[in-house]
């Protein structure tokens, strides 16, 4: 199984991270990182970071309609 898990640290950092199994994975930096109750967690740093939505950075602030 080899799925890429697209995650943002509070720094505002992305990371793809390849999963190993449902519960863990390595990022390009070899850094481990597995899965808990609050986010992903990375072993070596200690990071917490969130999944990132694909289209994040196509929200817009205001609706496209009008009330």
């Amino acid at each position: 199984m080899r799925k890429l898990v697209r995650l943002k640290t509070q720094e505002g950092e992305r990371i793809f991270v390849h999963l190993d199994n449902w519960g863990g994975g390595i990022d390009r930096l070899f850094r481990r990182w597995t899965r808990e109750h609050d986010g992903w967690r990375c072993v070596d740093t200690g990071q917490i970071a969130r999944r990132a939505s694909l289209f994040e950075g196509f929200r817009r602030s205001t609706p496209r309609w009008k009330a």
